[in-house]
């Protein structure tokens, strides 16, 4: 690999050229576990053209930064950094990679030198600027974040000459901008990436055209003009072929070929078919053309009107700069050191480009019916996007199509000339430029804020893998985003604003020294420390939150970093894997500032923490971001919040899609208002059991096999020694529920407890020979093949395939990769030595003798989840049939088999839990071969390894640059809940950077009940409000009377988590007892949790009556017991 030792460049030396990097050869194997998460978002052939190019990165400050590091967790190959200039302290306030060492030294070598640690494998070179031109054509792509307008357009030129593509983002304050050029002619091989599942075929008719339908669990989700391939039909076998056929739709579950079937035989069963992808063509006009006629798409739809003028903004800036710098200015033009005069003086260059343009007149025939100037009135008449529906927290997940999302051309503009290269425009109505989206931009235009420079980073690398790979539809081709509901309320003062050699220079020169101050000295809590924590921990330190020796951010993960952890989750190094992750990410926050106070907790935020996490906890933090990743932990960590008034921003991701969600005390509704969509469909077990029919159902059956065999029976061997009430607990279940049990113990402890490793590969192959053959006999003879049900349809149809029998062969590579798996965990179990010679496998496995299987009569099999709930509610009722009193013998005589606990004194079996990530452990190879087993049973397609990692362990595909998008987003609150923002300015967002697609919205607004009292007031509450009460020394019965007396309403309930403490129709005796005990005394002995001594407060749910009466709901009590 060539390299470069970028610890010798000196002050005034250039990095040398990469006229060589043409040479450096790609990486002849990718590695699968490190980028499984992105193989899952991106595909093999995306990550494989990710892992062979070579991207160019101009401009080394924050966005720079966040671009490269993007670039080089996903992959890329060769990364060239071009940035002549030396690290200043004003740097720090943005850019991650730069620390104070680095002062006075080259940018650009720094940033190498720091990014070589993110991932050793890719080459990262330091380039000069000179030569620039000839360089750019021995790179893939290039993206460009600093320069002047021309100098952009001119290396667009160089770049469209050369078919290298091109995408420039440039950050100015709270706004960015991001350009793509791919070419005149571009192919997108997947504009979605989604993925293309194999749908289940329930019938084909004998016509023409034939009618194909779809089984009713499963929709096809075609359009008109889709192609698709069928494969495994049986009675129509000339219809599984390889050419497509294209679909007309006649409905949510049927479709047509244009085929005539009516010479083929009579459709029998099985079959799927898969939808293909085809490229589609693209073109994009040249940087200088698409100044004339830009198209953009919009970053938020409620503020569709805007990028035009931020489009003439962004022009008027970049002339000013550019005309003060010919002048030969040394201050940055529009820094605080400027008076007012110079943001007056953008103004001007504005209005001077938008008359020219011919923008200042309203041109009522542009073919897009969409006009200039007419944006907001259109937004406005159609509503757009002013709030979203309770539904659509999950429409990050479900790819934001209902979210508008269309791009706004104005290349229906006629051509001419101007100034800033606009066309002459029709006379009509006058249409002025909006001057305080100008004066805005002005005045921070010289400012770099991280969490810009991060949503930025994330929008123009995933454009660059865009074009790189293929996948995904790229942004045409300007996209401008402002964040302006941050700003303050008004201009800090000069002296507020001044410059004093700090990391926070530029974010205190727009946001002034007393907010930069109370950033400082926040309390702030971090839920999580994956990816999206990461991000925003990397972007609070940058912006200098908790950094001030009052401050404080604490973060707690109770995880360790693995492998795949390394391709978005910027704190950790390859040297970290097996490291907790909260003290590694601790380290690496100090190191980007050392100022950064950060707790590192490596606990669980859950019920059984309530202890560290208390009220006096939350009193001292200002607030949360939750970052993590199941909605049972969002909802626990949102009633937290909620319970103790403080205000949580969520973040969440799910490949390309990402989300970020703000809840504010008071203010908003909270986060489990609104029902979230399930994170995994549930299947019916006895679908998993017996009736599979998708890819994902033996996945599952696999995982759950695994668990059984290696996890559950274990701990049930384990409770057997160690219980002394063992077989006294399982007679009080049901015959046929323990009986299994039973005989797994038996199996465990007996018949099948190895003491060599030969044992164990004997015992894997009983375990195929149960799994795959003798269970499937066992079905086919309950339910054998030509059966009909009651109803006279055949048993063996639509989702239920008639499965087959599979027959051992040694030399079969996927049964041979069965008994390997299976035979090493079992010695896993037992504390035996392993074995990975598969010609010993081989040789051993020809001297097993399998027991013949004959189906037994009488056996009963579950069809659906209704029947298999009703057998077991008949057990427990005591309506045993023979087969239970049958059970119930065997379940005794097993028992009077087992050795005794007591002749296995200290012997204990080794639970395995299923870890995806560790590539020795065997753990992926069981559940891979074994789904695909069962897979080969019923016909299903086959899965591989990578798709057993993630969907078997129900892993979510993951990119770096939707996590760096989500971070910086939910930064943006931060600014705006420390400034006590209306609830107005604050914004859920929700986008999809595979479309790209982005929507934001108000947070809803708290929902007021109000209730009447008992000679008081009606009482007006939301679910912020608390009834908080000084309870000291109050026995039950002084509380129920002083809350009486107080709120002008009668308890009639009261609890305490899952304990009733009171309830009026109580047993009277209960009562009695209850009546003389404290607060601490009835929680203690009714509730059964002894209250931390640090905890001076208890809250408890009650239920009302009000003045009419009548039931009512009404808030918690918080009573202050010490």
């Amino acid at each position: 690999m060539v390299t470069m030792d970028v610890d010798k460049l000196v002050e005034g030396s250039h990095p040398r050229s990469v006229a060589t990097v043409s040479s450096i050869p790609p990486l002849k194997e990718i590695d699968e576990l490190r980028y499984s998460r992105l193989i899952f978002t991106l595909g093999r052939a995306g990550m494989n053209s990710l892992c062979r190019s070579r991207v160019l990165v101009v401009g080394c400050k924050g966005l720079g930064a966040e671009v490269a590091k993007n670039l080089i967790l996903s992959g890329v190959r060769v990364l060239g950094l071009v940035d002549d200039e030396v690290t200043c302290i004003a740097d720090l306030g943005a850019q991650f990679l730069l620390t104070e060492a680095d002062l006075g030294h080259n940018r650009a070598a720094a940033t190498a030198r720091k990014l070589k640690e993110f991932n050793p494998l890719a080459d990262i070179v330091a380039v000069p600027s000179l030569g620039l031109e000839n360089t750019v054509r021995n790179y893939t792509a290039l993206v460009v974040t600093t320069g002047p307008m021309p100098f952009l357009i001119h290396l667009d030129s160089i770049c469209r000459s050369h078919g290298v593509l091109f995408v420039a983002a440039i950050s100015r304050g709270l706004f960015f901008s991001v350009f793509v050029d791919f070419g005149d002619t571009f192919l997108v091989s997947d504009d979605t990436g989604e993925p293309a599942g194999s749908i289940l075929v329930e019938g084909i008719t004998q016509e023409f055209p034939a009618t194909v339908t779809v089984v009713e669990e499963q929709r096809h989700g075609l359009e008109d003009g889709d192609e698709v391939v069928l494969s495994g039909i049986k009675g129509m076998g000339e219809l599984n072929r390889d050419a497509p056929y294209s679909v007309t739709v006649t409905g949510r579950h049927s479709f047509t070929i244009p085929v005539d079937s009516r010479p083929y035989g009579r459709y029998v069963s099985g079959g799927y078919f898969q939808k293909l992808k085809h490229e589609r063509k693209l073109g994009f006009l040249s940087m200088e053309n698409a100044i004339r006629s830009p198209e953009f798409c919009i970053s938020d739809p409620v503020k569709s009107s805007r990028s035009l003028h931020l489009h003439v903004a962004f022009q008027a800036v970049d002339e000013f700069e550019r005309r003060q710098c010919e002048q030969g200015s040394t201050l940055s033009p529009l820094s605080p050191s400027f008076k007012d005069e110079a943001v007056e003086e953008v103004l001007g260059l504005a209005r001077e480009i938008w008359e020219q343009s011919g923008l200042g007149v309203r041109n009522s025939d542009c073919s897009n019916g969409f006009a200039v100037g007419e944006a907001s009135e259109v937004v406005e008449e159609e509503g757009a996007i002013d709030g979203i529906s309770p539904a659509e927290r999950g429409v990050a997940e479900s790819g934001l199509q209902e979210v508008g999302g269309e791009s706004i051309s104005s290349s229906a503009l006629p051509t001419g000339s101007s100034l800033s290269g606009f066309p002459a425009r029709m006379s009509g109505k006058r249409v002025s430029i909006d001057e305080d989206i100008v004066r805005h931009l002005a005045q921070g235009a010289h400012v770099e804020l991280s969490p810009i420079a991060a949503i930025a980073g994330g929008i123009a690398a995933q454009e660059i893998m865009k074009g790189i790979t293929g996948v995904f539809t790229p942004l045409k081709q300007w996209l401008y985003f402002d964040a302006i509901e941050c700003l303050p309320m008004s201009i800090p003062l000069p002296e507020e604003r001044a410059l004093c050699r700090s990391r926070y220079d530029l974010q205190t020169s727009l946001f002034g020294r007393l907010f930069q101050e109370k950033l400082g000295s926040l309390q702030w809590l971090v839920v999580g420390a994956g990816g999206l924590g990461c991000e925003v921990l990397k972007n609070m330190v940058l912006m200098g939150v908790g950094c001030s020796p009052d401050g404080c951010i604490t973060v707690t993960d109770m995880d360790v970093v693995s492998k795949p952890n390394l391709t978005d989750q910027l704190l950790y190094q390859l040297e970290d894997v097996d490291r907790p992750k909260t003290p590694t990410a601790a380290r690496a926050l100090r190191a980007i500032n050392p100022g950064a106070q950060i707790h590192a907790l490596q606990e669980r935020f859950e019920p059984e923490t309530e202890n560290i996490f208390d009220s006096s906890f939350f009193n001292a933090i200002a607030g949360v971001f939750s970052t993590v990743d199941t909605a049972s932990s969002r909802v626990y960590l949102d009633m937290r919040c909620v319970a103790n008034r403080t205000p949580m921003v969520d973040g969440g991701k799910h490949g390309t899609k990402g989300s970020a969600q703000v809840f504010i005390p008071f203010q908003s509704e909270m986060y489990s208002s609104t029902r979230d969509p399930p994170e995994h469909k549930e299947v019916p077990i006895c679908t998993l059991k017996n009736f599979p029919y998708a890819t994902d159902h033996v996945l599952r059956w696999a995982v759950d096999a695994f668990e059984m065999l290696f996890k559950q029976r274990p701990i049930d061997v384990n409770a057997y020694l160690s219980s002394r009430d063992f077989q006294e607990s399982i007679r009080k279940s049901a015959p046929l529920s323990r009986l299994p049990i039973l005989e797994t113990l038996r199996d465990a402890l007996l018949r099948h407890r190895p003491l060599s490793f030969e044992a164990c590969v004997q015992w894997a192959r009983l375990q195929f020979e149960d799994l795959f053959c003798n269970s499937i006999k066992q079905l086919c003879f309950n339910f054998p093949p030509g059966m009909t049900t009651t109803a006279g349809a055949p048993f063996w149809s639509g989702t239920k395939r008639a499965p087959t029998p599979l027959n051992f062969d040694p030399g079969n590579s996927l049964h041979l990769d069965f008994i390997m798996a299976a035979a090493n965990l079992q010695a896993t179990v037992y504390g035996l030595r392993g074995c990975q010679d598969r010609a010993l496998f081989v040789d051993h496995l020809r001297s097993i003798a399998v027991p013949a299987f004959e189906p037994r009569e009488g056996v009963k099999i579950a069809v659906t989840d209704n029947e298999l709930r009703n057998t077991g509610s008949q057990q427990r009722r005591g309506r045993l049939s023979s087969e239970d009193t049958d059970a119930a013998d065997a379940c005794e005589q097993i028992l009077q088999e087992l050795p005794t606990p007591a002749t296995l004194v200290g012997y204990r079996l080794t639970p395995i839990e299923f870890e995806k990530d560790d590539e020795r452990n065997f753990h992926v190879e069981f559940v891979a071969a074994a789904a695909n087993l069962r897979a080969q049973n019923y016909g299903i397609p086959a899965t591989d390894k990578l798709e057993a990692r993630l969907v078997g362990g129900r892993v979510t595909p993951t990119i770096v640059t939707s996590t760096a998008v989500v971070g910086g987003l939910m930064c943006l609150e931060l600014y705006k809940l420390l400034q006590n923002k209306p609830l107005s300015d604050h914004k859920h967002a929700f986008f999809n950077l595979a479309l790209p697609l982005f929507a934001f919205a108000e947070p809803f607004k708290a929902i007021q009940h109000t209730v009447a009292r008992r000679q008081a007031a009606p009482l007006v509450w939301t679910l912020w409000d608390r009834f908080e009460m000084d309870c000291l020394g109050l026995t039950l019965e002084d509380f129920l009377a002083e809350f009486k007396r107080q709120q002008g309403l009668e308890i009639t309930m009261l609890s305490f988590g899952k304990s009733l403490l009171y309830a009026e129709f109580l047993p009277r005796k209960k009562l009695q007892d209850r009546m003389p005990l404290s607060l601490v005394e009835l929680v203690s002995v009714v509730g059964k949790v002894v209250l931390s001594t640090t905890e001076s407060k208890i809250t408890f749910s009650i239920s009302c009556t009000d003045a009419n009466d009548e039931d009512v709901e009404v808030p918690d009590v918080v009573a202050r017991v010490r």
